[in-house]
């Protein structure tokens, strides 16, 4: 019976890896854009659990007004640190600063970001105090370099 079972199921499992699409597709047209169109700053910082041993992550999103120069490349920013809070506390206020902060772009869609120069990671602790340049890279290829730069930092 065992045997029957196994054998009532292959022509089963053998459609689970079979596909609908057939040879000679066209290739699609990849996207040329390579902008970008917003960008992020935040303060992370972690605290100890009552668990030993165990963090949470903490993050606090800045407030940022931005000026976009899509025909130059160049992001110029304006850094505020929001006000004190039940979740972001003056001693982790007093903390922030650009050269400790994340930052992360939003950017056309299937395109890449590298850095270049030694510039910070995006979405890993950075030093903001002086400008970087980011390589964003469109799904065909073709790229455009991005210098960002944080024109002033308020508390």
């Amino acid at each position: 019976m065992k045997k029957y079972s196994i054998l009532l199921l292959l022509p089963f499992f053998s459609m689970l890896f079979t596909s609908c699409l057939k040879d000679g597709l066209d290739e699609g047209v990849l996207s040329t854009e390579c902008d970008v169109t917003n960008i992020h700053f935040e303060h992370r910082w972690a605290t100890e659990m009552t668990t030993s041993g165990m963090y949470q992550l903490n993050f606090m999103e800045m407030t940022v007004n931005k000026t976009i120069d899509t025909e130059n490349c160049v992001i110029e920013v304006q850094i505020t640190v929001p006000a004190v809070s039940n979740n972001y506390p003056q001693e982790q206020r007093d903390a922030t600063t650009l050269s400790n902060m994340a930052c992360s772009f939003e950017v056309s869609r299937a395109a890449s970001v590298a850095p270049l120069n030694g510039a910070p990671v995006l979405g890993k602790l950075g030093d903001y105090t002086k400008e970087h340049t980011y390589r964003v890279i469109s799904a065909s290829g073709e790229y455009k370099d991005w210098t960002v730069k944080v024109t002033s930092f308020t508390k």
